[in-house]
C-alpha cells in the first residue's frame, strides 16, 4: 500500500512538475510574444529617433519617421483643397472629376456672352466658328497631387509634406480652372452684328410733279448714322484677350446729316426751258400729239435716270387711242398709226438741249420738218429711231407737256442754270448748206403692162443743216456757242415702169432712163379676127414693132420737155433729165409730160453729224417709219 501510495505521490509530483514546466513554458512563450509585439515595440519606440513637427494648432509633436509617413501618405485629396470654389476634401480623383462634368462639357454660348450697345439697343455677338476648351482635368490632377511629394528627401521630405498638409486646415488651398477660347473671325462677326446700323442720310427728294401748280412734290430729308465698327472689333479682341467672355461693348455712333433739305430744293428748282410749235389742222395728227403729251406730262426723272421715248410712251396702237395720220415710211409719206408724234418729241429734244441735259440718242427726220428750224428736229418710230436723254444733274427733272389750240409745248423743270444763264437752240441763218440733188430711180414691174408709169416717191435733195446751242449770261450776253450739224440724205424719186407685154413677154428697161425695149427677135403677135365680131371703129396700133434687121438699137426716148410721141413702136418710157415733181397724193400722175421742178422741201436725216459736245447725239442713222412726221408742205 505504501508502495502504491509512494508511487501515487511520485506521480502527482511528476504531474505537478510537468504542469509547472508547461505553465512556465506557456508563460515564457506568451511573454516572448508580448515582448515582441508590445513591449519591444514600445521599448524600440522609446529608444527610436523622434522628429518634431508642428500641427495645425501650432502644437509641437514628435513623430518617428514611420509615423510621419503614415500621416502624409493619402490616396485622396487632402482636407482643405478647393477647385473653382468647390471643396474636394477626402475625394478620390475620379470622384472629383465627376463633380466637374458640367465644366468639362460647357459650350461656347455657355461661356461667351459679348453684346454691343448701340444707343439703347443691345446686339449679341454671334459665336459661330468659336471653339472652347477647359483645363479642369489638368487642374484637378494638380490639386490632387498637392503635398504628395516634396523636393526634400527622406524624413525632411516627410516633415515638409506634413507641414503643408496641416497648414491646409488653417489656410485651404484654392485652384481655378481656365477656359481657352479659339476665335479668328471676330471682324466678320462684328460687321455682321453692326453693319445694319449704318444708314445713309435720306436727301430731300422729289416724289412727283404737280402739273396744276407746276411745283415738285418733295419729301423732307432725314439723318443717317455711322457706327465705328473698327473700334468695336478692337474692343472685342481686347475683352477676349483678358478672358472677359461676358461683356457689353459700347459702340460709337455718329449722326450723318443730309446735304439737302426740302426748302433748299424748292429754292433751287424751277422752269429751265420751254419750247412750242404750231400744229397742222389735222384732228387725227393732233390727237396723237395730245396722247403723247398726256403720257409724259408730270414725269419725274431722278438724278442719273434716263428717259426713253419708245420705252416710256410705248407702241402706238389703235387700242390705245392713236389715229392714222401722215408719217414718213421708206422716204415717202403714208398713213401711219401715231403719225405726227415726232412734233411732240422734237419739242422734248429742244427743251432738253436748252436745259443742258445729256442727250443719249437723237435721230433726225428724212428731211427737215416745217414746224422747226432745220437741224433742230428729232424723229421716233416704234422698233426703229428713238430719242433718249439722261438727267445728268444732282437734282430731279420733270417734264411738263401739253397740247391746246393747235400748239404743242414741252417744258423742263429742274435745277436752274448757274448765275441766271439761259440756253437757246436754233437753226443757222443760212438754213441749209451743201445742197445736192437727190435724183431719180426707175424700177421695172413685170406685173404692169408696157406703157404704165407710176411715181411712188418724190425726190429730196441731200442737205446739211447747221444749228447752234448758245449760252447767254444773265444780261443776255453770249458766253458760249456750240455747233450742231445735221445731215439729211438725198432721196431719189422712184418711178415704176410696166414691162409686161400682152402676150406675157417681159421687156427690157433701161434703169438709167426708164426706156422699155422688147427682147431681141421679138415679133409682136397678130391677133386673129373674130368673124362674128363687128368691125372696130378704128384699128389700134400694135403694141410693139420688131426692130429693123439693120439695127437693134432701142427706140429713142423722147426728151422730158416734150410729151412722148404716139406711134406703133413698143411704148417707151419718158426719160426725164430732172427728178419728177414731189407727189403729195397716194399715187402721183403716172406720166409727167413736163420736167419735174426741183424739190426744195426740207427732208430730215436719220443720222446727225457733229453733235454738240454736251448733248452728244448719236451718229447712227434712222428712219421715220411707223409714226414719224409729215413731210414739209
Amino acid at each position: 500500500m505504501k508502495k502504491n501510495a509512494a508511487r501515487r505521490k511520485k506521480k502527482k509530483i511528476t504531474t505537478a512538475i510537468l504542469v509547472t514546466v508547461t505553465t512556465l513554458l506557456i508563460l515564457g512563450l506568451t511573454g516572448t510574444i508580448l515582448y515582441t509585439q508590445v513591449f519591444k515595440k514600445e521599448v524600440d519606440r522609446f529608444f527610436e529617433k523622434k522628429y518634431k513637427v508642428v500641427d495645425a494648432s501650432g502644437v509641437e509633436i514628435e513623430y518617428t519617421e514611420e509615423e510621419l509617413a503614415e500621416a502624409v501618405n493619402y490616396d485622396k485629396f487632402y482636407s482643405g483643397i478647393k477647385v473653382d470654389g468647390v471643396d474636394v476634401s477626402d475625394k478620390t480623383l475620379e470622384e472629383a472629376k465627376a463633380m466637374f462634368k458640367e465644366t468639362r462639357e460647357k459650350k461656347v454660348d455657355d461661356v461667351v456672352d459679348i453684346q454691343f450697345q448701340v444707343g439703347n439697343e443691345l446686339v449679341k455677338l454671334n459665336t459661330d466658328g468659336m471653339t472652347l476648351a477647359s483645363n479642369i482635368d489638368e487642374v484637378l490632377t494638380e490639386a490632387f497631387n498637392y503635398a504628395k511629394t516634396s523636393p526634400l528627401e527622406g524624413v525632411e521630405g516627410l516633415k515638409d509634406r506634413y507641414e503643408l498638409i496641416t497648414a491646409l486646415k488653417k489656410t485651404p488651398k484654392e485652384y481655378t480652372s481656365a477656359i481657352t477660347l479659339g476665335y479668328d473671325n471676330i471682324s466678320a462677326q462684328t460687321h455682321a452684328a453692326l453693319d445694319s446700323f449704318n444708314s445713309d442720310p435720306v436727301e430731300a427728294h422729289a416724289t412727283g410733279f404737280d402739273v396744276q401748280t407746276l411745283t415738285f412734290i418733295i419729301d423732307e430729308s432725314s439723318n443717317g448714322q455711322s457706327v465705328n465698327v473698327d473700334k468695336a472689333i478692337s474692343d472685342v479682341n481686347d475683352a477676349l484677350a483678358k478672358e472677359e467672355y461676358k461683356a457689353v461693348i459700347p459702340v460709337e455712333v455718329k449722326v450723318v446729316e443730309p446735304k439737302t433739305s426740302a426748302d433748299y430744293l424748292r429754292n433751287n428748282l424751277g422752269k429751265v426751258s420751254s419750247n412750242s410749235s404750231k400744229c397742222k389742222d389735222n384732228s387725227n395728227r393732233n390727237t396723237n400729239i395730245r396722247l403723247v403729251c398726256e403720257k409724259i406730262d408730270g414725269l419725274v426723272l431722278q438724278p442719273g435716270e434716263q428717259f426713253d421715248f419708245n420705252g416710256y410712251v410705248g407702241e402706238r396702237t389703235a387700242e390705245r387711242g392713236f389715229k392714222e395720220a401722215p408719217g414718213i415710211f421708206n422716204g415717202a409719206s403714208r398713213q401711219e398709226l401715231g403719225g405726227g408724234i415726232c412734233q411732240a418729241n422734237t419739242m422734248i429734244f429742244q427743251s432738253v438741249v436748252e436745259a443742258d441735259l445729256q442727250i443719249d440718242q437723237r435721230v433726225a427726220h428724212s428731211w427737215p420738218s416745217d414746224y422747226v428750224d432745220p437741224g433742230t428736229d428729232a424723229t421716233v418710230t416704234w422698233g426703229g429711231a428713238n430719242f433718249k436723254f439722261t438727267n445728268n444733274t444732282e437734282y430731279p427733272v420733270a417734264i411738263h407737256a401739253y397740247y391746246g389750240d393747235l400748239w404743242v409745248t414741252v417744258e423742263i423743270y429742274g435745277r436752274l442754270l448757274p448765275d441766271g444763264q439761259k440756253i437757246s437752240f436754233f437753226g443757222a441763218d443760212s438754213l441749209l448748206v451743201n445742197e445736192s440733188p437727190g435724183g431719180v430711180e426707175y424700177v421695172a414691174d413685170s406685173s404692169l403692162p408696157v406703157g404704165t408709169v407710176k411715181q411712188e416717191r418724190s425726190s429730196h435733195n441731200h442737205k446739211v443743216a447747221l444749228a447752234y446751242i448758245v449760252t447767254y449770261d444773265a444780261n443776255g450776253a453770249e458766253i458760249k456757242r456750240e455747233e450742231l450739224k445735221t445731215e439729211y440724205p438725198g432721196i431719189r424719186a422712184r418711178i415704176v415702169v410696166g414691162v409686161r407685154a400682152s402676150d406675157g413677154t417681159i421687156f427690157h428697161m433701161d434703169p438709167n432712163t426708164g426706156a422699155v425695149t422688147p427682147p431681141d427677135g421679138y415679133v409682136a403677135p397678130t391677133p386673129t379676127p373674130d368673124p362674128n365680131a363687128p368691125p372696130p371703129e378704128t384699128t389700134p396700133p400694135p403694141e410693139t414693132t420688131p426692130p429693123p434687121e439693120s439695127s437693134k438699137d432701142p427706140t429713142p426716148t423722147p426728151e422730158p420737155t416734150d410729151p412722148p410721141p404716139e406711134d406703133t413702136t413698143p411704148e417707151p418710157t419718158p426719160e426725164p433729165t430732172d427728178p419728177p415733181p414731189e407727189d403729195t397724193t397716194p399715187e402721183p400722175t403716172p406720166e409727167p409730160t413736163d420736167p419735174p421742178p426741183e424739190d426744195t422741201t426740207p427732208e430730215p436725216t436719220p443720222e446727225p453729224t457733229d453733235p454738240p459736245e454736251d448733248t452728244q447725239p448719236p451718229e447712227n442713222g434712222g428712219g421715220d417709219e411707223g409714226g414719224g412726221d409729215t413731210p414739209a408742205e
